[in-house]
């Protein structure tokens, strides 16, 4: 199935002019552009519907504590939708029971700091390694 979209001639043509700049054809261009974008607006939703979670549990803290002290809690659309002892285990109750949401799931205590784990990822081309000086290892500086 093919659709067609109609851009305004002075669009179209700044579209071709970097399309050509980059040695792929207009409609490879715009379909790569779209994609990106789309796939940006899932993640800015994505990070959006976190923080929210992660705000509803630092706003029911206190009544957690009441509650659920110790445990932790899955947090979704702003309210408690389960709790137990172990964090993975609860992640497959929610899981099961509403599907892959974005929830927030959290130990609950009055002295747990809350942590947040960022994996980060160095991707350097090999290229790039042979006009780096080495130290006495071998290594890349």
């Amino acid at each position: 199935m093919q659709n067609t979209i109609q851009l305004p001639p002075g669009l179209y043509d700044a579209i071709h002019k970097k399309a050509i700049a980059q040695q792929k054809s207009t409609e490879d261009l715009v379909i790569e552009w779209v994609s990106e974008h789309l796939d940006e607006s899932e993640t800015n939703e994505i990070a959006r519907a976190f923080a929210q979670e992660v705000a509803a549990f630092e706003q029911l803290r206190s009544a957690l504590l009441k509650q659920y002290p110790g445990q932790y809690v899955a947090i979704y659309q702003g309210e408690v939708v389960a709790s137990g002892d172990e964090k993975l285990a609860l992640l497959d109750q929610v899981r099961e029971r509403f599907g892959h949401i974005v929830c927030y799931i959290e130990k609950v205590a009055l002295d747990s700091p809350r942590t947040v784990r960022m994996p980060s990822v160095r991707v350097v081309h090999p290229s790039s390694l042979m006009m780096q000086p080495l130290i006495d290892g071998g290594m890349p500086l």
